[in-house]
């Protein structure tokens, strides 16, 4: 019976590590299928903004030379600065090129001058030739200009007619695919392929081979039937220089490119041989114990049951750590795909702290963004965490987050305690050390988020109230979702700076058409002011040389004032300003006989030019006649703003002291009708005229708020 018991176990554990190793088997296989498939999808979805945000980028370029001829473009050095900006915001690009319908080159990013090139044999200038193919990917080339391997994005120029112009291109740095899809998590013997369906090209391909042109070749045909079959996503089996691998394609958007990962069919074999020797050995095991219990039998029973309940507990815990990792691949995967598919930052932090809480099992999770715009070098914050009970929000408030986040700011590197009250730096701020409150943090653990460049853009931070809670797994868990999670963020910020762009040139083509039409309407209301201003002065003068002073004056006075309003936008002109460039000229050394007092002041344009004309008269009366014809005269010049909105009105007074006698005047001058016609008609003011045999003194009190149509003064 022993014997036979014995002969069952042997039988017995043989099958079960049969079947074990051939579950895995399958297992795997299935799980390196999965990975392809969803690193498949993931590159295609980038790969298709990126050429979303190149079609832009062109469309751009192409608008900005427009209605130019070659030579001037070739020339330009200001259009040359413009695409140089435009190509130093996008880090995948190599240059930006414009050539001419006979494939010459006229104007590059690499140089300027511009180099001599010709690109009329390149596919993606014949194609653009034959027919408008919108956004076109070309064929890997070597460039003639940088030497370097590369391939180009065209887009056809047209001119009169829809007739062929030219080609605006951009060449993309290979080594932009080579470090973003060497991020991924992939088996061992991986290869990435953005493939041209049409004819089967690599445009572009991981691991890079030496010359960046010398790409390890696809099966066309296996991958032709698979598009016939199911032409978005699928996989396929295929041979590559004498190897069966199998392969996960997705299409990128509309376009006929496809990204094509793929993996050796014995891709499994390392991980699956790794798992086996630990099965194998759970397995040697079990049949030596078997052996001793046979030849022992009856007296070592009690020696058996505790190996088969000790290979028991540790089968357990292995399924449990297979379940674990099966799991936390479950999550990485969804969060891929939904980081992939989302551009929204605010709910991408969201999904990743969701995912990383889910990974780790911590009781609180936030991320906090590394703002250098912050006042004072403080960090701003902004949470996003999942917590489970209130408790828990209430230790992970007790942290110090502030000081954690300096410190992975300034390390670069991620931070975790099993108990941050037993660390000498930071456990004094963690909690009071005789605080008995349950809630109290013990576990944390931050991780970095980092830009392509090495930017730290945040940190994601993790609390528990058990200590030891976060394990080197889960470190290397969250280390690679937050790589993941900085390149989403920063193509959903590219995405919305591009957004905005867009926006602000919406807005300044809507400004552009809002000047012209004021520009039209301020031309007419200032030849009509002209046209008034020639009858006015020929009207109070008697000669030709009187005439030509006294209206080459007024004309100077209108041009200061629309000159200070063409400074903001004909919409304002600072009374001050006008009151100096009129009365500077009269003041001496000291600046004493000129005095301007009053609070800054601006005066719409209806209402500057009349204010800006009557100042001018008053300085033309008072150099004449008045209190600068005189070499201890004075001018002051006061006002003030009284009332608030709509009815907001500026009182101003002119004095002029120490002049000749003042009387009053014989006949009404072009000053006078100025002042008494158009201040108070035109502008609803109120002027008082004073003539003070010590000086003249005016006020006036006008409104700041432009009345109903103002038309030019008369």
């Amino acid at each position: 019976m022993t014997l036979i018991m014995g002969l069952f176990g042997v039988v017995f554990i043989l099958i079960t590590f049969g079947y074990i190793a051939w579950e895995q088997r399958n297992r795997l296989i299935q799980r390196n299928e999965e990975e392809i498939a969803g690193n498949a999808y993931f590159l295609a979805d980038h790969t298709a903004r990126l050429l979303e945000v190149t079609d832009l980028t062109l469309k751009q370029v192409a608008a900005s030379v427009g209605g130019r001829n070659w030579d001037e473009v070739e020339t330009s050095r200001p259009l040359w600065h413009y695409l140089a900006t435009i190509k130093e915001t996008l880090p995948y690009f190599d240059d930006l090129w414009l050539n001419d319908s006979t494939g010459r080159l006229r104007l590059t990013t690499r140089e300027f001058p511009t180099p001599p090139a010709n690109v009329a044999d390149r596919d993606a200038f014949r194609i653009q030739v034959r027919m408008d193919q919108g956004l076109f990917v070309g064929e890997p080339i070597i460039g003639r200009v940088t030497k370097e391997p590369t391939f180009m994005i065209s887009r056809r120029l047209n001119g009169p007619n829809n007739a062929f112009d030219g080609i605006v291109t951009a060449t993309v740095a290979l080594s932009y695919f080579e470090s973003y899809w060497g991020k991924l998590r992939l088996p061992k013997g991986s290869r990435v392929s953005l493939v041209r369906a049409a004819d089967g090209k690599i445009i572009a391909q991981l691991p890079l081979p030496a010359d960046g042109l010398s790409f390890a070749p696809i099966d066309k045909d296996a991958l032709d039937a698979a598009i016939r079959t199911h032409s978005q996503a699928g996989t396929y089996a295929f041979q590559s220089n004498g190897q069966d691998r199998t392969g996960a394609y997705y299409r990128v958007g509309e376009k006929p490119i496809y990204i094509n990962v793929s993996i050796p069919n014995n891709a499994y074999w390392g991980p699956w041989t790794v798992q086996m020797r630990v099965y194998g050995a759970f397995a040697l095991i079990a049949l030596l114990a078997l052996a001793a219990l046979t030849s022992l039998a009856a007296q070592q029973f009690r020696e058996q049951a505790a190996n088969e309940a000790f290979l028991q507990k540790e089968v357990a815990l292995r399924t449990s750590e297979l379940q674990a990792e099966t799991a936390a691949l479950e999550v990485l995967n969804r969060t891929g795909r939904a980081l992939a598919a989302e551009l929204d930052v605010d709910r991408l932090i969201e999904s990743v702290v969701e995912a990383a809480v889910l990974l780790t099992g911590a009781q609180a999770g936030a991320y906090f963004s590394n703002r250098d715009d912050a006042p004072d070098g403080e960090l701003r914050a902004e949470e996003y965490g999942l917590y489970t009970t209130g408790g828990a929000r209430t230790a992970f408030a007790k942290l110090p987050s502030d000081r954690i986040c300096k410190a992975v700011f300034e390390q670069g590197r991620a931070i975790r305690f099993n108990d941050i009250a037993e660390d000498p730096e930071f456990g004094a701020f963690s909690d009071d050390a005789h605080s008995h409150d349950r809630a109290r943090a013990r576990s944390v653990m931050a991780i970095p988020v980092s830009s392509r460049n090495g930017q730290i853009q945040g940190l994601l931070l993790f609390a528990h109230e058990r200590a030891g809670a976060f394990t080197e797994r889960a470190e290397r868990l969250v280390t690679g979702l937050a790589a993941q999670a900085a390149v989403a963020i920063e193509n959903g910020r590219l995405y919305s700076e591009a957004q905005h762009e867009i926006e602000e040139r919406k807005q300044a083509q809507s400004q552009q058409s809002f000047l012209i039409r004021e520009l039209h309407h301020r031309v007419k209301n200032t030849l009509a002011t002209v046209q008034a201003v020639v009858g006015a002065t020929a009207r109070s003068t008697s000669s030709i040389d009187e005439f030509y002073k006294a209206f080459v004056g007024r004309i100077v006075s209108l041009a200061n004032t629309h000159s200070l309003l063409t400074e903001a936008v004909w919409q304002t002109a600072p009374l001050r300003e006008i009151l100096e460039k009129e009365l500077k000229p009269y003041n001496d050394v000291r600046g004493e006989r000129i005095t301007l007092e009053g609070p800054a002041v601006e005066l719409p344009s209806e209402i500057a030019v009349p204010i800006g004309m009557a100042v001018h008269e008053l300085t033309t009366n008072a150099a004449k006649y008045g209190a600068l014809s005189v070499r201890n005269g004075r001018v002051s010049v006061i006002w003030s703003v009284h009332g608030e909105g709509d009815g907001k009105r500026l009182i101003m007074t002119w004095e002029e002291l120490g002049g000749p006698i003042v009387s009053q005047p014989e006949r009404q001058g072009f000053g006078s009708r100025l002042l008494h016609r158009v201040l108070t008609t035109q502008l609803n003011a109120k002027v008082e005229v004073n003539y003070d045999p010590e000086g003249l003194h005016v006020a006036i009190d006008a409104p700041l708020k432009s009345t109903a149509n103002l038309s030019p003064p008369i």
